[in-house]
């Protein structure tokens, strides 16, 4: 079998919208196209306030004009919640807090083949496929293919996750999750792109943000600052060869100007790797930046590494 990794983890949200209204109000409010109201669509996208600021994100599956189901790998069901209850007028909407379930991701150019091994329909792209007690749909962790496997029972992503281990698949650390990320130039949202951020400073205008959907919370912002300016800040790739530091924390450069923030790290074989939030005029690739307790190199613009992460 081909290069393939499993990831097991738990998602953070899982919310149902439901009633008459939900289709329309959840389009005005998230920040991807949602339409057509397709029957088995994914999409991915994120939340945004009045001023534009990434609040969370997940992916949104329409099981039916009256029936959504959100979840989200790392932004809290509350956080997601509130901010929809606290948009809905004179919506006819039911929004509902679930049991977040279980899930693992499968990492890899084998990905098709164990999906198949197994007897699974693979997921198109913005689509889900399903058998009994379990949804699938292409996830956003790698530069090539990935999945997500999600169900409402523990049992069965238990009994899976020895299926794909009797096939090979090796299971890997969330650090080594985050690696694949990195090289992917995937944001994690909210601890690299949040609720004090644009979505332009983080990558995430034309994949997560939609440019030609229709009006949405946050939407001028987002159009705004596409058509007139560009954000004074961005994500950009960080490495260190000491111990990774607790994050976030403050960077500064050799005048020691704060320029910025580093928002995640993850130990390598000879240090770490991380992401950081900095002010662009002032961030030049090769330079040395300081914090409290060490220094870090700038690697780069948090975009795809050519060849991805090994």
């Amino acid at each position: 079998m081909k290069s393939i990794f499993g990831y097991e983890y738990e998602h953070a949200a899982h919310l149902l919208v439901t009633d008459e209204d939900a289709a329309d109000f959840l389009q005005s409010q998230f920040s991807n196209e949602l339409r057509p109201y397709d029957t088995g669509r994914c999409t991915y996208g994120v939340w945004l306030d009045v001023k534009g600021k990434v609040i969370a994100d997940s992916v949104i599956i329409c099981e039916g004009p009256e029936r959504f189901r959100i979840l989200s790998e790392h932004s809290a069901a509350t956080v997601i919640a509130q901010k929809l209850e606290q948009h809905v007028i004179a919506d006819d909407v039911e929004i509902e807090a679930q049991p977040t379930g279980s899930a693992l991701a499968l990492i890899g150019e084998g990905a098709v083949e164990a999906l198949e091994e197994l007897g699974l329909t693979v997921p198109a792209l913005g689509a889900i496929a399903t058998v009994p007690g379990l949804t699938l749909y292409r996830g956003r962790r790698s530069l090539g293919m990935s999945f997500e496997l999600w169900s409402d029972s523990a049992a069965t992503i238990v009994e899976l996750k020895a299926r794909l281990i009797k096939l090979g698949v090796d299971f890997i650390s969330r650090e080594r999750v985050q690696l694949i990320r990195i090289a992917a130039g995937v944001p994690s949202v909210p601890s690299e792109i949040g609720p004090k951020d644009l979505p332009g400073e983080g990558a995430l205008v034309g994949d997560g943000v939609s440019l030609t959907k229709g009006c949405y919370l946050g939407q001028e912002v987002v159009a705004r600052m596409h058509n007139v300016g560009r954000p004074q800040r961005g994500l950009f790739r960080i490495s260190g060869s000491e111990s990774p530091p607790n994050c976030p924390i403050a960077l500064y450069n050799r005048e020691s100007k704060k320029i910025g923030e580093l928002r995640s790290a993850c130990s390598t074989e000879n240090g770490w790797q991380g992401v950081a939030l900095l002010k662009s005029r002032y961030a030049l690739v090769g330079e040395s930046l300081k914090y409290e307790g060490g220094s870090v190199r700038i690697e780069g613009l948090f975009q795809p590494i050519k060849g991805g992460a090994k």
